[in-house]
């Protein structure tokens, strides 16, 4: 726990402005890279029927996910290892940090020692670890292909579910921020 409140403090000591917009920008350029006409995500999706990349697939099953690599042949793969992989390593810490910064920053009251909310700027945290674990997960089941690992195949979709669920969470808790700030606001005596 000591751990947990020690990156929740460093967090809370990096929050602020400046770095609140560095990290949208870095968020921005990411998303650009993945969802981009530069990205290889329209050529997989074309490859796959139409269906997404398996990191934005919230619920699939095994069958699904290796018709989905079938689908891609060798080249998809490999663009998929390639070009897509290689991006996806610094989505996680920085979408952690862009969250957590944010939530640090609309939900001040709640990072007070005093407070029992102290740690609720690391709500992030098991996104980021649910993504990482997906991504691992999905390399090795691109890797090994066309073995089928049944148990990592469904071990990466629940990955891919705590990802999903934590960001959503997240999302909430920020618009429940931008909510109380701007009630704040709206209550400021003139």
């Amino acid at each position: 726990m000591k751990r947990f409140r020690k990156l929740s403090k460093r967090i809370e000591s990096f929050a602020n402005g400046r770095s609140f917009f560095l990290l949208a920008l870095l968020m921005f350029l990411l998303g650009y890279l993945m969802l981009s006409p530069i990205s290889p995500s329209e050529e997989l999706m074309g490859l796959a029927g139409g269906r997404n990349v398996p990191d934005t697939q919230f619920l699939r099953t095994a069958d699904i996910f290796y018709q989905q690599l079938a689908d891609y042949g060798n080249y998809g793969r490999q663009l998929y290892l390639t070009r897509v992989s290689p991006v996806d390593i610094f989505i996680p810490p920085a979408q952690m940090l862009f969250l957590s910064v944010a939530i640090t920053l609309l939900l001040p009251a709640f990072s007070s020692p005093e407070k029992n909310w102290q740690l609720i700027n690391l709500l992030p945290l098991p996104a980021m670890i649910g993504d990482y674990l997906e991504n691992w997960s999905i390399i090795v089941l691109i890797s090994t292909y066309p073995t089928r690992l049944e148990a990592l195949a469904t071990a990466a979709m629940i990955f891919t579910a705590i990802k999903f669920i934590f960001s959503i969470a997240n999302l909430l808790l920020i618009f429940v921020g931008l909510i109380l700030k701007s009630i704040k606001i709206i209550r400021r005596p003139v």
